[in-house]
């Protein structure tokens, strides 16, 4: 029972805004946790609250008419270039997976592309934290003696 809880832990911070899983994942792992159920378990906890956000959005805007959010010059200026791809990939790093998600459909990307980009960016992510992570680790046993 106490490992179903860490795990619903992991998940519970994964969903949370702010919370990344470049956060969960290392965190998670550092105090004993199985890299890969702890990969699996963030992704889809960051994962689920990104599909909700975007198969709400579009219901909110039925109801309450087109969100009037006027991005900053430098998000603007990055939607231009890089489009939903660069939202989706740079979100997890510098404004949360949650908030690009947002940002993406308030610029009015399409609802599957932002879904699928989202969900790319996050396995990519999630990916690579898990590797650096768990060589962290490796670097830091091998660093003090404990083989």
């Amino acid at each position: 029972m106490d490992l179903l809880w860490q795990y619903t832990l992991v998940f519970l911070a994964a969903a949370t805004p702010w919370l990344e899983i470049m956060i969960v994942i290392p965190v998670a792992i550092g105090v004993g946790l199985s890299p890969v159920p702890v990969t699996i378990v963030s992704f889809i906890g960051n994962a689920l609250p990104v599909f909700w956000i975007i198969a709400l959005f579009r219901r909110r805007e039925q109801r309450r008419g087109p969100v009037r959010r006027r991005w900053g010059p430098r998000a603007q200026r990055v939607w231009d270039r890089y489009g939903l791809p660069g939202i989706a990939l740079a979100g997890p790093v510098l404004t949360g997976i949650h908030l690009a998600a947002v940002m993406a459909l308030v610029l009015r990307a399409d609802r599957r592309l932002t879904a699928l980009w989202m969900t790319l960016s996050l396995a990519l992510w999630s990916l690579v934290t898990v590797l650096v992570t768990v060589a962290g680790f490796e670097g830091l046993r091998w660093l003090f003696g404990d083989h």
